[in-house]
């Protein structure tokens, strides 16, 4: 008897720990995002594949369901707050080349997250994608309206031309009639002469300056090249006690104008730049000071070059490195402001 009652209690605990296909009600559905969403990485130009998430929990992924209140414990209550989660589409958009024309012609899809309430037993809300698509008009206008659901990706393919790789998630509303989003493509054939290069310079973190010549990719102590930069650390440190950490990128005879990372960086602007970035701060002697990973447009020999380039600085880097300096980097020597 003893066993039977063992075995019957092991498998009423099994049947309880199953995994379920949806989340049980547990917490409010946030109201519908107002902020644009990433399109997962890879993906830039396609609908994403999985339903997209506008304020996902801190355990939850892209495609899951995504957990509700339902403090009276129906499923009208679930229904209705669903329903406040589901608000009409009203997007409007424009294709335009490199060159700011209109392009007609081009294939947009959408990919659209909707809630739907499940199971009046279990009490638990899932998504699904609905998919649209449409194609824009003689002046690279596009419309989408009537559906709904709380945020949506944008794909847009045409043949001869490349989307520019950006985030392109949004939701549920964006653009107007006057003021449509903007997406810019670009001709297959535009691509120019660049040189490039990806470095890591070994340097010494005592404010002494580092010239780097982005043209042949090397670093010096001596004036000259297209970047000054430098980083001020003590190296007598105690562990836990606070220094003084600071450091500075310069252009010699340019500027430079920060985006932020992910940018496509295709087309360097022709104004905005400073003659240098610089950041100060402080530091607990056994740790690491950097800036992170930082993205400029660069404008070079007073205006006749422009480039881009992505750059960490470190230091300390790690016991056997004092300083360090990561470096990637594209320019055009021609004068043109195209990065591509």
């Amino acid at each position: 008897m003893f066993l039977l009652v063992s075995v019957a209690m092991m498998l009423a605990l099994i049947f309880w720990l199953r995994p379920r296909h949806g989340v049980i009600v547990s917490m409010p559905l946030p109201e519908a995002a107002q902020t644009t969403n990433p399109v997962p990485p890879g993906n830039a130009g396609g609908v994403p594949q999985r339903p997209f998430l506008s304020a996902p929990p801190t355990n939850s992924t892209a495609g899951q369901s995504k957990p509700v209140t339902n403090n009276r414990g129906t499923l009208e209550d679930l229904r209705e707050v669903v329903k406040k989660q589901n608000i009409p589409i009203e997007f409007y958009g424009k294709v335009i080349d490199q060159d700011s024309n209109a392009v007609s012609a081009a294939k947009i899809k959408i990919g659209i997250r909707h809630w739907t309430a499940l199971d009046p037993a279990l009490l638990f809300a899932d998504s699904k994608q609905i998919e649209l698509e449409q194609t824009s008009d003689a002046d690279g206008r596009f419309e989408f309206h009537g559906a709904t659901g709380d945020g949506f990706g944008v794909g847009i393919t045409k043949d001869g031309y490349e989307l520019e790789p950006n985030r392109y998630g949004f939701g549920p509303t964006a653009g107007s009639s006057d003021n449509p989003v903007i997406f810019k493509m670009w001709s297959t054939n535009v691509h120019e002469h660049l040189i490039g290069g990806d470095n890591k310079f070994q340097i010494v973190p005592d404010g002494r300056p580092y010239f780097i010549n982005l043209t042949d990719g090397t670093i010096s102590e001596s004036m000259g090249g297209d970047l000054k930069v430098w980083i001020r650390y003590t190296n007598q440190i105690v562990d836990g006690q606070l220094y003084d950490w600071s450091c500075a990128i310069e252009v010699v005879n340019g500027g430079l104008l920060e985006e932020g990372l992910g940018s496509a960086m295709y087309e360097a602007p022709s104004d905005g730049y400073v003659p240098a970035f610089q950041f100060k701060g402080q530091l607990k002697g056994g740790q690491r000071g950097d800036i992170g990973e930082r993205q400029f447009y660069v404008q070079l020999k007073s205006g006749h070059e422009y480039g881009q380039v992505k750059i960490g600085l470190y230091a300390p880097f790690n016991d056997q490195i004092p300083g360090l300096i990561r470096l990637s980097y594209v320019v055009n020597p021609s004068g043109s402001r195209v990065l591509r």
